[in-house]
C-alpha cells in the first residue's frame, strides 16, 4: 500500500508537470495532446501484454521493473541535451503508459494472494483511500514544485518516488503465479490474435464479470469528458481564477473518493465483503448524475457536495468492481485484468478524443451530459439485466465461492524472499 501511494503520487505529479513541460518545450497545444495520446495508446496496447506477463512471471518483480524503468527514463529526460528532449519526452510517454498499466494489472492480480481472499475487499478499499491522498498531494505540490524549483527538480523528485516504490516492493515476497491447467482453456478456446488479446478469457468467467467490464469501459468514456471539461468550465465560470476553481473541483472529488475508501474498509472489516453487481451499477449511475450536475454552474456551496458525492460513488464503484474481478480463479485473473485494463484505456482514449473535439463546438455541460449519459445508460442496462437474470443464477460455482470471500485454501506455489 505504501508503494502504491508513493507511485500514485509520482503519477499525478508528472501528469501536471509533464503536461506543462510539453507545452513550454513545443509551444503547441496539439503536441501536448499528442503526448497524452501516445501515453494512452501505449497503456492500451500494454493491457493484454500485461495480462500475459502477470500470468507467467513474479508480479512484484514486474512492478519493480516498471518502477525502475520509469525512474531511469525520467532521469534521462533531465540529462538529455535540449535538442534531444522532445524525443526523450515521447519515449517517456511510452514508458509511463506501459509501466503504469503493467503495475496496475500486476497489483490487482496479486492482491488477493497477498491479503488473502477474505480481506481483498478491505485491501482494495485501503488502496483507493491511499490513491486519493496521493492524488491530493500530487496535484497540490506539482504547481508549487514547478514554479518554485523548476521542471528538472520536479522530474527528479518524481523519479525518486518510483525508486522508493521499487525499494518498498523489494520487501514483498515474489510468488510464482499458479499456471492454468491445460483443460482450463476448454476444447473450443480461441487461438491467434483473439487469444493473445485476452478475449478468450471472457468465455471462462461469469457473464456478470464481462458485463461489469463493459460498464467500467463506458464509465471511463464518461470520465474523459469531465477530465477535459474541467479546465474549459473553470475558464468560463471563473475567468478570474480558473486554477482555484479546478483545484476545488478535483480536491472535493478526491476527498469523496477517500471517504468511500475509508468507509468500505470499515465495512469490509465487519462483513468481509463490499458491494454487489447491483450496487456497482447504482454507484456508476450516481457518479454520472453527480458529475453532470456539477457542470450546471452551481454555487460553490453546492459544487463541493456534488463533487464529493461523485468521488464517493466513483470510489465505491471501483472497489466493488475490482473486488469482483479478483474473485475469478487465479489462473485466469491476470489475463482478465489485462483485458479489462485495455477496455478501460480504450474507453478513456475515445472519450478524450471525442470530447476534446466536441468542446470546440458545444458547452462543457452538453459534452459532459452526453458522455456521462452514455455511461449511465449502459449502467442502467446492466441493472435491468441483473433484475431480469440475477448474477447469482449464472455464475460458475468457482466464481460464486470466490465472490463470497470464503476461507483461503493452501497454495503450493513457490515463494521467494
Amino acid at each position: 500500500m505504501a508503494a502504491h501511494a508513493v507511485s500514485t503520487y509520482g503519477s499525478y505529479l508528472n501528469l501536471v508537470a509533464l503536461g506543462l513541460f510539453t507545452l513550454e518545450l513545443t509551444g503547441s497545444a496539439a503536441q501536448t495532446g499528442l503526448f497524452m495520446a501516445v501515453r494512452l495508446a501505449a497503456g492500451f496496447l500494454m493491457g493484454p501484454v500485461s495480462g500475459l506477463l502477470a500470468g507467467r512471471y513474479r508480479r512484484t518483480r514486474l512492478m519493480i521493473g516498471a518502477d525502475v524503468l520509469s525512474a531511469a527514463t525520467l532521469a534521462l529526460l533531465v540529462a538529455a541535451p535540449a535538442g534531444a528532449r522532445l524525443a526523450a519526452l515521447y519515449a517517456l510517454a511510452v514508458v509511463l503508459g506501459c509501466g503504469q498499466t503493467l503495475w496496475g494489472v500486476a497489483l490487482r492480480s496479486e492482491l488477493p494472494d497477498l491479503a488473502g481472499p477474505q480481506r481483498r475487499a478491505r485491501a482494495n478499499a485501503r488502496l483507493v483511500a491511499a490513491r486519493s491522498v496521493a492524488m491530493l498531494l500530487g496535484f497540490a505540490s506539482a504547481g508549487v514544485l514547478v514554479a518554485g524549483l523548476g521542471y528538472e527538480v520536479a522530474f527528479l523528485l518524481d523519479a525518486g518516488t518510483y525508486a522508493l516504490s521499487a525499494g518498498l516492493l523489494a520487501r514483498v515476497p515474489a510468488r510464482r503465479p499458479v499456471a492454468a491447467a491445460p483443460e482450463a482453456a476448454g476444447p473450443a478456446a480461441p487461438t491467434g490474435p483473439r487469444a493473445w488479446a485476452g478475449v478468450g478469457v471472457l468465455r471462462s468467467v461469469a457473464p456478470v464479470v464481462v458485463a461489469m467490464i463493459g460498464v467500467r469501459a463506458a464509465d471511463a468514456f464518461g470520465s474523459a469528458a469531465h477530465n477535459v471539461g474541467i479546465p474549459v468550465q473553470a475558464s468560463l465560470v471563473r475567468p478570474d481564477s480558473p486554477a482555484a476553481y479546478a483545484a476545488v473541483f478535483l480536491t472535493s472529488w478526491a476527498v469523496g473518493s477517500l471517504a468511500a475508501g475509508r468507509w468500505c474498509a470499515r465495512l469490509a472489516a465487519r462483513t468481509g465483503q463490499v458491494g454487489s453487481p447491483r450496487a456497482f451499477g447504482v454507484a456508476t449511475c450516481l457518479m454520472s448524475l453527480f458529475f453532470v450536475l456539477a457542470f450546471t454552474d452551481p454555487p460553490l456551496w453546492l459544487l463541493i457536495p456534488l463533487t464529493l458525492a461523485a468521488g464517493a460513488a466513483d470510489g465505491y464503484a471501483e472497489i466493488s468492481y475490482t473486488t469482483r474481478l479478483q474473485g475469478v480463479d487465479e489462473s485466469r485473473r491476470a489475463r482478465l485484468f489485462g483485458f479489462a485494463s485495455a477496455a478501460q484505456n480504450a474507453g478513456f482514449g475515445l472519450g478524450m478524443i471525442g470530447c476534446s473535439a466536441a468542446l470546440d463546438r458545444a458547452a462543457p455541460f452538453t459534452v459532459v451530459a452526453v458522455a456521462h449519459g452514455v455511461a449511465c445508460a449502459v449502467a442502467l442496462a446492466f441493472l435491468l439485466a441483473q433484475t431480469v437474470r440475477p448474477s447469482d443464477r449464472r455464475d460458475p460455482p468457482a466464481d460464486r465461492a470466490d465472490r463470497h470471500d470464503g476461507p483461503s485454501t493452501p497454495r503450493t506455489a513457490e515463494v521467494t524472499p
